[in-house]
């Protein structure tokens, strides 16, 4: 089982790595560029920016093809996008965790 944290670019996400401590499972992704070297590990995706009219869907065929079974989106746009669509998610054994269901404290921001 895999865990899809995005926001790759961020501390939060190296953070949240942290508190999560399952390393061989986590898949970190971002819209931004990623360098080449980052990519070419399947530690790391790109997805596509989150105001894009396809994110929710390109975002659940990854996690399909990828066996996520969480997701951690970090960017508030992101969290939105994926609120709205976790009843489409949790169809396909996916769980969408929002920064509401678990602890993380404010003072990382």
């Amino acid at each position: 089982m895999n865990i899809l944290i995005t926001g790759a670019t961020t501390s939060k996400a190296y953070q949240l790595e942290r508190l999560l401590n399952r390393p061989d499972d986590i898949i970190l992704a971002d819209s931004a560029e990623l360098p080449a070297f980052m990519l070419k590990s399947k530690r790391f995706l790109r997805i596509p920016d989150e105001n894009a009219s396809t994110f929710v869907h390109e975002v659940l065929a990854l996690c399909l093809d990828h066996d996520v079974k969480e997701v951690y989106p970090l960017k508030p746009q992101e969290i939105a996008g994926l609120v709205s669509a976790r009843q489409l998610f949790e169809e396909y054994g996916i769980r969408v965790v929002t920064p509401d269901d678990y602890s993380f404290e404010k003072s990382h921001d």
